[in-house]
């Protein structure tokens, strides 16, 4: 399953890479986002208290995209020393958050919008789910509208509405679906992906979540999270036996997932205004070179304000052992 979150990861860098001149693009804009809000439900620990996800996700979340936010900063002063006119509109939209979120806010608005969607989530566990499945039909019948402001909501916190739908199926699919699913789950994933690939060849309209682009009522969201499950259904079984022994790798490369979504867009940007402008390069560049200052971080003392996840053992060990030294000074 963490082979499945860097697909989704590398899916994310793949589509801004390569932008409306990917090849068959639309079968990819189908699952690539839903992908991440429906792991988030799959994974989803029913039960647990709302102050106690408040205070995970700010560390998880929060924190980087606050701290990222300040880097991008300093990276759009130097973009336009040249040009001061430009900056305070990009601080405002960058700032702002959701759809209009440009270099190098390039794709924050994906991890605001999974901060609060699953604090709504959380939060409306304590109603009955049909009541949180009508939260998140509402929310995709709202992105219906035409010119749909969800999308341009502060920090696209209105994006978190719809997006309930892929996080409700993702639980759904993991604790109703996935256990009646006892044999061939690799071959039955496969099946059900392709018939979401079918569903998109016959005129399915594909997903734009961060322009608050959800298809067609329902059928577009529908296709896009039961594509999800098929993934996770392969990944959960073939894939799985495939790399156990590659696990510490892969934990490694999951745990830089903050850092490649906050990180990559000014990096693209970066890669272009030095004249790199194939797109398979920017793809192959981005993907690795994130992944590598992800890592870099994650080995220091950095990691909970960069990356979202805890300090490196050596840190953990050497701030213990100065603790005790000290206390025995004393």
């Amino acid at each position: 399953m963490d082979v499945l979150r860097i697909v989704s990861i590398a899916a994310v860098v793949l589509g801004h890479a390569y932008g409306p001149r990917l090849p068959g693009g639309q079968y990819l804009e189908i699952w690539r986002m839903p992908l991440f809000f429906f792991l988030t439900g799959y994974f989803w620990t029913l039960g647990r208290p709302f102050a106690h996800e408040l205070r995970t996700r700010w560390k998880a979340l929060g924190i980087p995209y606050l701290t990222w936010a300040v880097i991008m900063s300093v990276a759009a002063w130097l973009w336009t020393v040249d040009a001061p006119a430009e900056f305070w509109p990009l601080m405002a939209t960058g700032w702002y958050g959701g759809s209009d979120q440009t270099p190098p806010w390039w794709a924050f608005w994906f991890i605001s919008v999974l901060f609060f969607v699953t604090l709504l989530r959380r939060w409306l566990e304590r109603f009955p789910t049909w009541g949180a499945w009508a939260v998140a039909a509402g929310g995709v019948l709202l992105a219906m509208l035409p010119d749909s402001l969800l999308g341009r909501t502060p920090l696209g916190i209105g994006l978190a509405l719809p997006c309930l739908f892929f996080v409700l199926a993702g639980e759904v699919f993991r604790y109703a679906l996935q256990p009646r699913i006892t044999r061939y789950r690799a071959l039955t994933g496969t099946v059900i992906f392709l018939l979401g690939l079918l569903a998109v060849w016959l005129g399915v309209e594909p997903l734009n979540i961060k322009f608050a682009g959800f298809g067609q009522f329902l059928l577009s969201p529908v296709v896009g999270a039961a594509m999800a499950a098929g993934l996770v259904l392969v990944f959960g079984t073939v894939v799985e036996r495939m790399v156990r022994g590659a696990a510490p790798a892969v934990n490694a490369l999951v745990r830089t997932g903050t850092v490649v979504v906050l990180f990559h867009g000014w990096l693209l940007q970066t890669l272009v205004d030095h004249d790199v402008l194939d797109d398979a390069a920017k793809f192959v560049l981005c993907l690795v070179i994130s992944w590598a200052v992800g890592l870099l971080i994650n080995a220091t003392p950095l990691s909970p304000w960069l990356s979202g996840v805890p300090a490196p053992n050596w840190w953990t060990h050497w701030r213990a052992r100065r603790e005790y030294l000290a206390g025995r000074h004393h």
